[in-house]
């Protein structure tokens, strides 16, 4: 979650390790996850077998009636570090992927505590891109996740109370006219509450309780019977603060996190979007929109940063048919953003490929601000052409142009689907993708090298689909990805640059895009409909991810690299009212970097530097838990109706390893870092 933040509110690399701090103290476990390989649509009005309902991703063990908490149990997902909550798809990085709600920008999409801002009594459709994405969807070389929430209902109003042991929440919904409704949502933690009863680690103090609240609303009206308007907002705050004792050993290991570490960064979005369907079969729909972000982030020694950044976007999609054969699709957006920054913080430049990020009262202090505004431009056109009544053809292109690093990107798409016979399909998709990183600072003189470029990546696919019954389907999928000009940091200066003075070295760029990569693997999918009073799904991935720092000349395993990953979800009717479900994951243990001894700092009194072996070169043990979810419906007598829920999270409490903590100033003591121990949660929710 703080690293989400680090990359929406320009906050420089070198200070993810201290934003991952506050994570890393396990405040929220102490208190207590189209389906188609290459695209992954989840929809709650119908079910084909290449889809996956909303309803049934509501209910997935462990989810907690989040449907991205359930994006983890699709293929081609998989999550670092435990408990992080944002997803890392097929070899790319969670800072790669691009999130869209109901046709709006959005500024942040999961909570502190891995839950998404997104309210369960709203959303209709939730569409998960894995590659070779299709041209309507820029800035992305991950995924794109794209989220819609459904239309008001028009027939009846509705009240939704929804409460369990981390949050409670409360829908409302009502008709105004026969032509114009609404509903509002709103949810608020609770963990804050008594977070502090389950807490016995000395070394350090919360200063500000973590929280969070979020809201969502629709405003809908139908003009006609083909034409919507509707507003729509949304937004989220997230807030927590902690002191570190200064004996501690986070405090002895990493001096920086010394004195008061807090953050609160909230988002606050508007839209209104036209929907049109026209006589001749042409189709639009049109957003306005407005985004407000701010984030203030005190770094304890190390410094702070302030930053607002107010977003005004304008987007279309229009599709229309030509003919029996050819549909066509086309869009242009455009978006200016006003951002204001003020900053300074003592850090050596540091990125994701580094084990050592510490903060150290010796490195390089830098300071700056500003007001810039920056101009984004993109465009897209496709045909759906329907080649013969079997084999339909996607060719498109997407066209980009920002001020920023003043680039111009003519991306090619393509994606096609042949019926070779009766119920067996094969699909075929490539496209050039890129992506600006929303964490600015690393473009601009103060912070980062303005001369920088942005990544690229070239996405191929292959698939293989059957459906062997009306209930069942499988498809086979092969992927192969290729990223350049990745971002690196400046490398150290006694190792790489001794000849160089201080103030040559200082004068070397910060960051450059002297990195690459690539990502190749094949994924199993099979989809059971619900018969017999059962219905579920299984996957099978298999991966391999590789990263080349072409400053240092090394070749590595990705630190998101596992090889092999298992999702089994199962829910079966035990009665008209009551369901119980399982899900059971198994993936490779996670990468890390050997930590061989430390030694003691020359100029630093009691400081001492961990040397590392091999970047990514030991695996953790294999991770494998089995989450279980009971459900019961019932009606009161006063006509409520209920939906009573139990969850028991790592049902067989499997110790998961996903890390090590080194404790002392030389880190001479080792302890294991693992993931939830066996937890049992209930929830209710109550209709009327």
């Amino acid at each position: 979650m703080m690293k989400r933040f680090a990359k929406y509110f320009l906050i420089s690399p070198a200070l993810i390790p201290l934003a991952q701090a506050l994570a890393d103290t396990d405040i929220t476990a102490a208190a207590t996850e189209q389906i188609e390989l290459d695209t992954v649509q989840v929809s709650g009005q119908q079910e084909p077998l290449t889809r996956i309902s909303v309803e049934k991703l509501l209910r997935v063990p462990g989810s907690g009636n989040d449907p991205l908490g359930a994006v983890q149990s699709l293929p081609g997902v998989t999550f670092g570090n435990g408990n992080s909550s944002e997803p890392a798809v097929r070899g790319s990085s969670p800072d790669d992927n691009d999130y869209i709600i109901d046709f709006i920008p959005v500024g942040y999409i999961f909570h502190s505590d891995g839950s998404s801002i997104l309210n369960d009594n709203t959303v209709a459709d939730f569409l998960l891109e894995t590659a070779a994405f299709p041209a309507q969807y820029n800035n992305a070389t991950g995924a794109v996740i794209e989220a819609t929430s459904r239309s008001p209902y028009y027939d009846r109003r509705q009240i939704v109370v929804d409460a369990s042991f981390l949050k409670a929440g409360f829908f409302y919904e009502q008709p105004v006219t026969e032509n114009q409704s609404f509903y509002i949502a709103a949810r608020q933690s609770l963990f804050q509450f008594y977070i502090e009863n389950f807490l016995d680690d000395e070394d350090f103090e919360l200063t500000t309780l973590p929280e969070y609240y979020d809201y969502q609303g629709k405003y809908e009206i139908r003009l006609n019977d083909t034409d919507t308007l509707s507003l729509q907002a949304i937004g989220s705050r997230d807030k927590a603060g902690i002191k570190f004792d200064d004996d501690s050993d986070q405090v002895l290991q990493n001096p920086g996190l010394a004195g008061n570490l807090s953050f609160e960064a909230y988002f606050n979005s508007q839209g209104l979007v036209w929907d049109k369907l026209y006589n001749s079969g042409m189709s639009h729909k049109v957003a306005l929109s407005h985004l407000e972000q701010k984030l203030d982030f005190n770094i304890g020694a190390a410094g702070f940063v302030k930053v607002k950044n107010d977003s005004y976007n304008l987007r279309s999609l229009f599709i229309y048919p030509l003919s029996f054969r050819h549909e066509l699709q086309w869009g242009a957006e455009a978006t200016e953003s006003h951002v204001s920054y003020q900053g300074i913080f003592t850090a050596d430049p540091c990125d994701e490929f580094d084990p050592d990020c510490r903060l150290l009262p010796d490195a390089e202090t830098i300071s700056g601000s500003g007001k810039p505004v920056i101009y984004d431009y993109d465009a897209h056109v496709a045909d759906a052409w329907s080649v013969t009544q079997n084999w339909t053809l996607t060719p498109g292109v997407a066209w980009s142009w920002d001020d920023l690093t003043e680039q111009t990107f003519v991306e090619p798409r393509l994606q096609s689907r042949w019926q070779v016979r009766d119920n067996w399909w094969f699909t075929q998709a490539y496209g050039q993708h890129h992506i600006r990183p929303d964490n600015i600072s690393t473009f601009l003189p103060e912070f980062g090298n303005p001369d920088l470029e942005q990544p690229e990546a070239d996405h191929y696919e292959l698939g293989l689909e059957n459906q062997i019954r009306d209930d069942l389907f499988w498809k086979f999928e092969v992927y192969y990805k290729k990223l350049d000009k990745l971002i690196v940091s400046r490398e150290n200066k006694d190792v790489f640059y001794p000849s160089l003075t201080d103030a040559e070295y200082l004068n070397l760029p910060r960051y450059t895009n002297e990195a690459d990569g690539h990502a190749r693997g094949g994924e199993i999918f099979i989809n059971k409909n619900l018969s017999e009073r059962w219905y579920g799904w299984l996957s099978v991935a298999y991966a391999r991810t590789e990263r080349r720092n072409k400053l240092t000349g090394e070749d590595f395993r990705y630190s998101y690299d596992q090889p092999v990953i298992i999702n089994t979800v199962a829910n079966y009717q035990l009665t008209s009212s009551v369901d119980i479900g399982l899900k059971w994951r198994f993936q490779s243990g996670q990468l890390i970097t050997p930590l061989q001894y430390a030694e003691a700092d020359d100029d630093i009194a009691g400081l001492y530097n961990p040397v590392y072996g091999e970047l990514n070169s030991r695996r953790l043990p294999a991770y494998h838990r089995l989450d279980v979810r009971l459900d019961k419906a019932l009606t009161t007598a006063s006509g409520w109706d209920l939906n009573l829920y139990a969850e028991v999270l790592n049902l067989y409490n499997r110790a998961n390893v996903t890390g090590y903590q080194y404790e002392n100033a030389d880190y001479s003591d080792r302890e294991e870092v693992t993931d939830l121990p066996l937890i049992v949660s209930f929830g209710i929710k109550a209709a009327l």
